[in-house]
């Protein structure tokens, strides 16, 4: 059995190594069973699938020495390694990898299953250096080196020579006996173990996966600092329609720019290697109608003539720039113009099975060398008679030189362009977000401008003329609506006013007819003349109501036009006091203001009859009340007292206070109060209120009340001069 333990460090790096190890293990035995049942089966095309399924686990059939089948190609593994491999899992190095590997027999064939971990070159570069192979790459730090020790022990150590784990062939009651030392994590396989050995860990460590912790914090953050203000963010509510445009657009042009920009990078890139691909097929078509011409009479080739093959080819790569490799009809290496290659362990001795077990004449495929991939042309080795003797291959590596020299003069030829296109497409951007918010702009600055029912006039036919068109159309039909509510109104209203002439003139008719019916009966007799006297003067009153009941109509139907002018209002108002003082229900009033120099925007002609209106009504209000009294107050209006969007606040105003301590206004009643010919008395025609309220909102101003049991106020508002 193979048992992983590590220091107890528990190191989380170490821990995902094993579980790989792990992980891989499993799966080499899973592919060797598939294999030893193909072999069973003599389905040697199931073994042919199983090449492509997994390039991380390698496999190799041998039938006795003689390598028939192979999934990779860049194991240098040679056949007499055989003989070393046990049945069972051990370290194994190769030439060029070092790794774990085990031997199955299956009759007359023998699978050699091998997980390569480590790449082992003898001859290193840049690009040709030693590192971990997938799945086990992204634990380079390490830098891991194998060693094989004593009873088949394979430690594992990092960079700065700390032991990490080891790979130990340990029976199960082994690893019972010696249960203080591991711990067994868990049990993956039959043949196998995973155990954690119980030792502390390293300082160095924890300082590495404290780093790593602080930095990824950091940069979490960050992040997370620079969602919440985007979020917080509220400006870009509140700007204008054109800046929301710029703001969106623009960012989003300049990445698909760049994204464009990048395509054509890699495009540019793929063209490269195609072209790349293309010059190799045909160089390979050269290289293979030479070698013909060469050994037009052969008819196999053999590891005999090796040397002078390998003179030819060395010849040929110095003419055509590129290494030359000759593989028998077996996929056995037998001639090449460098031969180091093979000898230092960096390339296998036998060819790609793509291409060995494909049935393609000439084939062009990406091949690798660690971790350097590379182009690779195969064609058919042919002799006069075009009889196949073996194959063909020319590896190309592309220098990166060569590569960024290409991109290099690409972006330099492209660049400008798309400057310029990124200009162009700002400025794009900006004029349309200008021509979009100004077509805006026009309609929003007619509509500010706009009078009622007018139209609006938009030239374009786009989105916006479609909205100015259904505006324009829906303003006819408020028109047309306005002008019918209107006759409706009017025809209302004269319905109204009839029923209300009617009923104020029937008022005093029916104790007139019932007075003259009274009088007709008392003719003749004692009481005649005593009741005709009554009579008289009733029918008089009667008829003074009538001419009063006409006049308040006339008055309101014939109310001539409101023309404000400046008039010193406190003047009328003072002489207003002073000829009603001498009112016939006696009730005190009284004036608190300036006689004079109160300049107000109001008619000169109709303000008195504002004043006389709300008076009379507060007498008539008062009637046969103790201790009644009428105040009236003029003083200049400040912010406080000023009625809130109704009146322009940037104006001076003054304010008239009309306060009696009579009953108040019913609450129900309050709404009617400026309503035409509406009236809480038994006499009159309601129209005093209203024809106030016309004659001060005329002039600019308003007018209001308060009111309560105690009493009720007028307040009247005009626009102050100077």
């Amino acid at each position: 059995m193979i048992a992983f333990s590590s220091c107890n460090s528990f190191d989380a790096n170490a821990r995902r190594l094993q579980r790989t190890l792990h992980e891989q293990q499993q799966k080499a035995e899973v592919l060797t069973e598939h294999l030893k049942e193909a072999i069973l089966n003599n389905n040697f095309d199931s073994i042919w699938h199983h090449t492509h399924a997994d390039n991380s686990i390698i496999f190799y059939v041998y039938k006795g020495r003689q390598l028939v089948y192979w999934s990779n190609s860049w194991l240098s593994a040679s056949n007499r390694s055989i003989q070393y491999i046990y049945d069972k899992w051990q370290y194994m190095q190769w030439d060029n990898a070092v790794g774990i590997c085990h031997r199955v027999k299956v009759g007359d064939y023998q699978i050699v299953v091998a997980i390569p971990i480590k790449y082992n070159y003898a001859l290193t570069s840049t690009q040709l250096h030693n590192g971990f192979i997938p799945p086990f790459r992204g634990k380079e730090h390490w830098n891991l080196r194998l060693n094989q020790s004593q009873n088949h022990v394979i430690p594992i150590f990092s960079n700065d020579g700390a032991y990490l784990f080891s790979l130990e062939e340990l029976s199960k009651e082994e690893m019972e006996q010696q249960s203080s030392q591991y711990e067994v994590i868990e049990s993956f396989s039959y043949q196998s173990l995973l155990a954690v050995d119980k030792q502390d860990t390293t300082f160095s460590r924890i300082k590495i996966r404290a780093y790593y912790v602080i930095v990824f914090t950091m940069i979490a953050i960050l992040l997370i600092i620079a969602i919440g203000s985007l979020i917080r963010y509220q400006g870009f509510r509140h700007m204008r329609l054109g800046g929301k445009f710029q703001i969106v657009l623009t960012p989003t042009v300049m990445v698909i720019l760049l994204s464009i920009f990048l395509v054509s990078i890699e495009h540019s890139q793929r063209v490269f290697i195609e072209t790349q691909q293309l010059r190799l097929g045909k160089k390979a078509q050269y290289v293979q109608m030479a070698l013909q011409n060469m050994y037009f009479w052969d008819m196999n080739l053999s590891p005999s003539n090796t040397s002078a093959l390998n003179i030819d080819l060395r010849d040929m790569s110095f003419a055509y720039e590129t290494d030359i490799h000759v593989y028998d009809l077996h996929g056995r290496l037998i001639g090449t113009s460098t031969p180091q290659l093979f000898e230092k362990g960096i390339l296998p001795p036998y060819i790609a099975p793509e291409v060995f077990f494909s049935d393609a004449k000439k084939l062009v495929q990406y091949d690798h060398i660690g971790n350097v991939r590379y182009l690779s042309a195969y064609t058919e080795f042919i002799n006069g008679n075009y009889t196949h003797m073996g194959y063909i291959a020319l590896p190309s590596f592309i220098s990166q030189e060569e590569m960024a020299a290409h991109l290099q003069g690409f972006i330099l030829k492209l660049l400008p362009l798309y400057i310029l296109l990124l200009i162009g497409s700002i400025i794009v951007v900006w004029i349309v977000s200008n021509r979009v918010t100004s077509s805006l702009s026009m309609v929003t600055t007619q509509l500010q401008d706009n009078k009622a029912g007018q139209h609006i006039h938009y030239p374009y036919s786009d989105e916006f003329g479609e909205m100015v068109g259904h505006y324009n159309q829906m303003m006819d039909a408020l028109a047309e609506s306005t002008e019918r509510l209107a006759r409706s109104e009017r025809e209302m209203a004269w319905r109204t006013m009839a029923r209300q002439v009617a009923h104020e003139i029937n008022n005093p008719l029916t104790p007139m007819k019932l007075t003259l019916q009274q009088l007709q009966r008392t003719k003749g007799t004692e009481r005649f003349e005593e009741y005709f006297n009554e009579s008289t003067q009733l029918l008089i009153d009667q008829i003074d109501t009538l001419s009063h009941i006409a006049q308040s109509f006339s008055s309101f139907a014939k109310m001539p036009e409101v023309k404000p002018t400046e008039v010193d209002v406190a003047a009328k108002l003072f002489a207003f006091v002073a000829l009603m003082s001498n009112n016939q229900d006696n009730i005190p009033i009284r004036y608190v203001g300036p006689e004079s120099g109160v300049i107000a925007i109001a008619d000169a002609d109709q303000i008195t009859q504002v004043f006389t209106n709300i008076v009379r009504n507060a007498l008539q209000a008062m009637e046969g009340r103790p201790n009644s009294d009428i105040i009236i107050i003029l003083k200049s209006a400040n912010s406080k007292s000023i009625i809130k969007n109704e009146l322009d606040t940037t104006k001076q105003w003054i304010k008239i206070s009309f306060s009696d301590n009579g009953p108040g206004i019913p609450k129900e009643m309050q709404e009617k109060v400026f309503v035409p010919n509406f009236t809480t008395k038994n006499t009159g025609a309601g129209l005093g209120l209203p024809i106030s309220k016309n004659i001060v909102e005329g002039s600019g101003g308003k007018i209001c009340f308060q009111t309560s049991e105690k009493g009720t106020t007028f307040f009247v508002y005009l626009q102050k001069i100077g």
